[in-house]
């Protein structure tokens, strides 16, 4: 049994007893119950996105002017990782004369590389 139901069945016994004042301060404690509970899943949900995010910056390697992760040729914006830890993909377009254009869409950082 939960502790939310838990605090139910207290709140439903007391009103059965007819103790006004000890039902209402049970009935506070189940939403004081019930916040602390959005709180923790709301804390597990920002632990989870942080481990996601470490894994990453673990993987993430610069090799100028791009990052790359093992197995993954493709490389990331470095502008992207390094100010917001967004990983995003840098697209490579060709036939410049100058040479290859690299673009991010995120961002739109530009850069060439010969």
């Amino acid at each position: 049994m939960s502790v939310i139901s838990n605090a139910k069945e207290i709140a439903d016994l007391i009103k059965k007893l007819g103790d006004v004042e000890l039902y209402r301060k049970i009935i506070e404690l189940e939403g004081q119950i019930i916040e602390i509970t959005r709180e923790k899943h709301s804390l597990e949900e920002r632990t989870q996105e942080l481990s996601k995010t470490l894994q990453i910056k673990d993987a993430m390697q610069f090799k100028q002017p791009f990052y790359y992760q093992e197995d993954d040729a493709v490389p990331f914006c470095a502008h992207c990782w390094e100010v917001d830890n967004l990983a995003i993909h840098i697209i490579m377009e060709g036939g410049y004369n100058a040479g290859t254009r690299h673009h991010c869409h995120k961002c739109n950082t530009e850069i060439f590389l010969r």
